[in-house]
This record gives C-alpha cells, sequence and structure tokens, in this order.
C-alpha cells in the first residue's frame, strides 16, 4: 500500500514537471535585448546577434549537454549535427525555428506555439536587432 502512494506521489510530480517544463518559452523583448524566461532561460544582446533566419526544420540533436528534453521539448543545451553546441527552447512538434547566430558563433534555436506566433516573434527580433 505504501509503495503504490509513493508511486502516485512520483507520478504526479513528473506530469506536474512536464506541464511546467513543456510550456514555450516567455520571451521578454526589450529596447537592447531579449530575455527568454524559464528554468534553461538566457538573455541576449541585440547587439551581439549576426543573422537571424527563420528555418522549418531542425538539425539532428546529438546529446544534451545542459537542459530538458522530453518527448519534443528541448532547453538548454545540446550538441546538433553539422553545428556543435547550441541553446535549444523549443517544441519540435511546432515549426516553424528561429535560428540566431551570435557574433561569437553561438547558435541558438527557439520557437513558440505555433507558426503565427514564431514568425510574428521573428519579424520583431529581426526589426529590434538590424535597426
Amino acid at each position: 500500500m505504501e509503495v503504490s502512494i509513493i508511486i502516485v506521489i512520483i507520478l504526479l510530480i513528473l506530469i506536474l514537471l512536464n506541464r511546467y517544463q513543456g510550456k514555450s518559452p516567455g520571451i521578454i523583448l526589450y529596447e537592447d535585448y531579449f530575455n527568454i524566461s524559464g528554468m534553461y532561460g538566457l538573455t541576449v544582446n541585440y547587439r551581439d546577434i549576426s543573422n537571424i533566419e527563420i528555418v522549418s526544420e531542425m538539425p539532428n540533436i546529438g546529446i544534451r549537454t545542459f537542459g530538458y528534453n522530453f518527448m519534443s521539448v528541448c532547453k538548454g543545451y545540446f550538441i546538433l549535427e553539422n553545428i556543435g553546441k547550441a541553446y535549444l527552447n523549443l517544441n519540435l512538434k511546432n515549426p516553424p525555428f528561429i535560428r540566431i547566430i551570435l557574433e561569437n558563433d553561438a547558435c541558438i534555436f527557439i520557437n513558440l506555439n505555433n507558426k503565427k506566433e514564431t514568425t510574428e516573434l521573428f519579424d520583431n527580433l529581426t526589426h529590434l536587432s538590424f535597426k
């Protein structure tokens, strides 16, 4: 009886954690930088962006080095085929993806809940990054 209660509690914790981690990132655009909130968040200065584009497919994801990877949600740092180390905050089931290359050659991939939201974010980031 006690073992089944412990299993139920563990399952509930895992479900709640997955729901929290599976949410689209909170991305706030400021005048000089943008911030991705959450446990594996990131702050990026627009002046550090050398290229930004929207892509329909992700490179193959190899190893998670620091982050969260459950089902189609990837948050944190990963090794990508033909790219190397990259920061991801996305849901693989919700293309397209925004690929941001920084001046130091760091690579970032993000997306939101759907194509419309991701495209709007891309337009705003492009405008703010290259104004």
